[in-house]
């Protein structure tokens, strides 16, 4: 399992979140990141650790291991997949994938405008 991330990664540009107890970096998405993750992304607007329902997780999941291919381009989804990731740590990197993306967080105060 390779979870170093890609020798020519702009560190600059990219963002770390902890995974599985170790940190991971989330590069800016290209286009072709962006759209796998753009029919999930609605579906997650307001996601916590206390909400986080079944039919949540799996987009969830998907669109933080999407997050992550431009900067660890070996790890499979299988793999990521089979690490030890917790609720938490997958609602806290949502925000920058979606920052990573070109979109902005909206903050709890304007959630529900």
């Amino acid at each position: 399992m390779s979870l170093e991330p890609d020798q020519n990664l702009d560190r600059a540009a990219a963002r770390g979140v902890r995974l599985a107890g170790r940190e991971f970096y989330v590069a800016p998405l290209s286009l072709r990141q962006i759209l796998a993750i753009a029919d999930y992304v609605p579906k997650l607007s307001g996601i916590t650790a206390e909400n986080l329902s079944g039919e949540r997780l799996s987009p969830l999941a998907e669109v933080v291991w999407h997050g992550l291919r431009r900067a660890h381009p070996a790890l499979t989804r299988e793999e990521f997949f089979d690490l030890p990731v917790t609720i938490g740590e997958l609602v806290a990197a949502l925000p920058v994938v979606i920052e990573q993306a070109g979109g902005k967080r909206i903050e709890a105060e304007n959630a529900g405008e």
